[in-house]
């Protein structure tokens, strides 16, 4: 094994994020020590010590995994955040339309709907609206930020912001679930209709849990 492909083994070791985005990381190096040692071997260096002089310049590997984790971690928060902004208000109205289409306006419902659960109803839907909303001025901001490249403090904050939007979003859900099917089963069964795409908001909303929990580890530590 060369001492350029022992370098970026060792390096790929120590980065935690998306196989994908890792790959793209190692490539960019790997074009950079090639390009590198290419140019010591054309000074007359033989192919090993050539390899070894480009990793020096390129750094150890601790100091290049501290930049390149930075990366891993800005990208998984971003991937959380558009998935926040996109997915939620899509499931509203998919759930609303769905909703009208399969089972009609809420008068419907046999039993009395206590004034409580409306309150309770447009809260889940607001907060929606409003992580979303979040999560748009967050992915703004990272592109601002990001030009002053102040990347390592801004994936700690994308990681805690994702996170707590993917939390705070799927505690609304199981809250308005347990609270509307104790005072009435029915609530949650409208229509199959609805209550297939009840049951599929929630495991979008569990799986952008799992998002966000990866975009925590692939914070810099």
């Amino acid at each position: 094994m060369g001492v350029i492909e022992g370098y970026l083994d060792e390096l790929a070791g120590t980065l935690r994020g998306a196989p994908a985005a890792k790959a793209d990381l190692l490539a960019e190096a790997r074009d950079g020590l090639d390009d590198a040692a290419e140019s010591y071997r054309a000074r007359g260096f033989d192919p090993a010590e050539a390899e070894r002089r480009a990793v020096a310049d390129f750094g150890t590997v601790a100091q290049v995994r501290r930049d390149f984790q930075a990366e891993l971690g800005v990208a998984a928060g971003v991937q959380v955040l558009r998935s926040l902004a996109l997915a939620l208000p899509l499931m509203h109205v998919i759930w609303e339309l769905t909703r009208i289409t399969s089972f009609g306006e809420w008068s419907r419902v046999g039993a009395v709907l206590p004034e409580w659960f409306g309150q309770l109803s447009r809260l889940s839907d607001g907060s929606g609206y409003v992580v979303a909303g979040l999560a748009v001025l967050a992915l703004l901001a990272t592109r601002l930020l990001s030009r002053y490249g102040r990347v390592t403090g801004l994936a700690r904050w994308l990681a805690v912001l994702a996170l707590t939007g993917a939390v705070g979003d799927l505690a609304v859900r199981m809250v308005l679930m347990t609270v509307a099917g104790s005072h009435d089963l029915g609530l949650l069964f409208l229509s199959p209709s609805t209550a297939v795409v009840g049951l599929m908001s929630f495991l979008v909303s569990l799986r952008l849990l799992m998002l966000a929990a990866r975009s925590w580890r692939a914070r810099v530590a």
